[in-house]
């Protein structure tokens, strides 16, 4: 998700809607440091703003637990930290939203940022619209009518 937002410039209003309190683990650094390699600057844009942790022994040994599923490095490192320190992952993977459910860590889509932005007065509707259209754009992501009307339902 921090991609998404980095791509059209926008992670300023996640670490808003997150009041600053957003890191990243250093196998997402490692995944995010490879488009830097071919010349992609967004993720220089989280880099700026957001905070690479360090990670306990608890959360290293939760992570060589769950190395064995099939999802990325990155993620499965996310759902160990968030599972040890009790902390909300944000993904717009289906797969890592599912292993991080079953492993009893909350979870927020896309859908579910996007409405809190609007629905906390971060940004209006039609300006989340706008957000999600770029997002869309930027990252080739595509949504269904349904979940869109969701996004915007009062």
């Amino acid at each position: 998700m921090l991609s998404a937002f980095a791509k059209i410039g926008a992670v300023d209003i996640l670490m808003e809607l997150f009041a600053n309190k957003i890191v990243i683990t250093p196998k997402i650094y490692d995944e995010l440091s490879v488009p830097v390699e071919y010349g992609y600057a967004y993720p220089l844009n989280i880099f700026s703003k957001i905070r690479t942790i360090t990670l306990s022994e608890d959360v290293i040994e939760e992570y060589e637990r769950l190395k064995k599923l099939t999802l990325g490095r990155g993620e499965l490192e996310a759902i160990a930290f968030c599972k040890k320190n009790n902390c909300i992952f944000v993904t717009n993977d289906k797969k890592a939203r599912e292993v991080a459910k079953k492993h009893g860590v909350l979870v927020l889509s896309l859908q579910a940022v996007l409405k809190a932005i609007w629905k906390k007065k971060i940004k209006s509707k039609n300006e989340v619209k706008q957000i999600l259209e770029r997002i869309k754009d930027a990252d080739n992501l595509s949504i269904s009518i349904e979940v869109e009307k969701e996004i915007f339902a009062e």
